[in-house]
């Protein structure tokens, strides 16, 4: 997939702009504050119509009462247009001239992998970041993973709702208790297995991909670690004093965990930032390759500050891996001042000022 153009209006801090982009790399470069970020966060709305910063309402323009995000894109030779409408109290998505009611039947239509600055505390941040990140990343890639999520989430709210009345209770009655723990054990096992499977396909990807970016031969293993892995019925069953004492759900796919193990030590213990932002930037590029065999396209990449912290040659090697993955990437940051002029005359380059761009490929 490739993402031809974006309109803005009253977005953030954009009156009105117009940008096309390039197939491959396009870079954006200005200072802090400039606009960049806002610009990727723009893109980021189109593929989940939610911003990953802020509420709706925030993206609106000071003063004004709505604003509007426009593009174009194009996958295998089929053209097709997004405008989402975003006032005060709601968001209007009009994709190919219908307007969509159920956000479900969106998502995925445009593919988006994002690297953030927030991203750094994937590795040493809470665990729901991480849950976060996944779940995010597998919707994007199958619906049914979001259909079977949000029948879970129901489930587990049920369930804790009953738990909180049954903890009141001399003698409490578990039949009701039991008929709901069965329920969330069936959906808890298929969101397990989806993210059993996608672990396993990141890790193959990161084998080759994680020794070139990090110019080392570490292994990094990307490691998944559910609250209960096996027979979850039962062990949901075997907690239920334990549940009717804390009065939730202590356990299932809604704890679960993963972790970054770098040569089979814990990475929060002992990555430095530079090779937290390596090994982050290889599972993005990792879940990019998978996203592109099982859904036959290529994600569109943003790549938000991803030069910080990284020396000049890995972020080389990160810029010649992405031309040769022909994957649509577009970056910010302050400076290009350490990538090689031959890397830098195949990309697209735009400078942001004050919530402007100008550039090549500039309308």
């Amino acid at each position: 997939m490739l993402l031809k153009n974006l309109s803005l209006y009253n977005y953030r801090g954009y009156y009105k702009q117009n940008i096309a982009f390039g197939n491959r790399v396009n870079l954006l470069i200005g200072n802090n504050g400039s606009g960049k970020t806002n610009l990727l966060e723009a893109i980021y709305f189109l593929s989940l119509a939610k911003s990953y910063k802020t509420e709706d309402q925030n993206l609106i323009k000071f003063n004004q009462d709505f604003a509007r995000i426009k593009t174009t894109a194009i996958d295998k030779d089929l053209q097709y247009k997004t405008k989402i409408i975003i006032s005060k109290t709601k968001k209007k998505i009009i994709f190919n001239d219908q307007e969509i009611n159920k956000l479900s039947n969106y998502i995925g239509q445009i593919n988006v992998v994002s690297f953030l600055p927030e991203d750094m505390n994937l590795i040493k941040g809470p665990p729901k970041n991480r849950r976060y990140f996944i779940n995010s990343i597998i919707g994007q890639i199958d619906k049914n993973y979001l259909l079977e999520l949000s029948n879970y989430k129901n489930l587990l709210k049920q369930r804790n709702q009953l738990i909180k009345d049954l903890s009141e209770e001399k003698k409490p009655d578990l039949t009701l208790l039991d008929i709901y723990t069965e329920q969330l054990a069936k959906s808890g096992t298929i969101i397990i297995n989806y993210r059993k499977k996608i672990i396993a396909n990141i890790n193959k990807e990161l084998k080759s991909i994680y020794p070139y970016l990090a110019n080392n031969h570490k292994k990094f293993i990307f490691n998944y670690e559910p609250s209960i892995e096996k027979n979850l019925e039962k062990n949901l069953k075997t907690n239920y004093r334990k549940d009717l004492f804390i009065k939730t759900t202590a356990s299932g796919p809604h704890r679960d965990d993963y972790s970054f193990f770098l040569d089979d030590i814990d990475s929060k213990a002992v990555a430095s930032q530079g090779e937290q932002r390596i090994m982050i930037l290889a599972l993005l590029l990792a879940i990019s390759s998978i996203v592109e065999t099982i859904k036959k396209t290529k994600p569109i990449l943003l790549l938000d500050d991803v030069f910080s912290e990284l020396d000049s040659l890995r972020q080389n090697k990160l810029v010649n891996f992405l031309n040769k993955s022909e994957l649509q990437t577009i970056i910010t940051t302050t400076t290009t001042a350490n990538i090689n002029q031959t890397i830098l005359n195949t990309a697209n380059i735009y400078h942001v000022e004050n919530h402007f761009i100008r550039g090549n490929n500039h309308e």
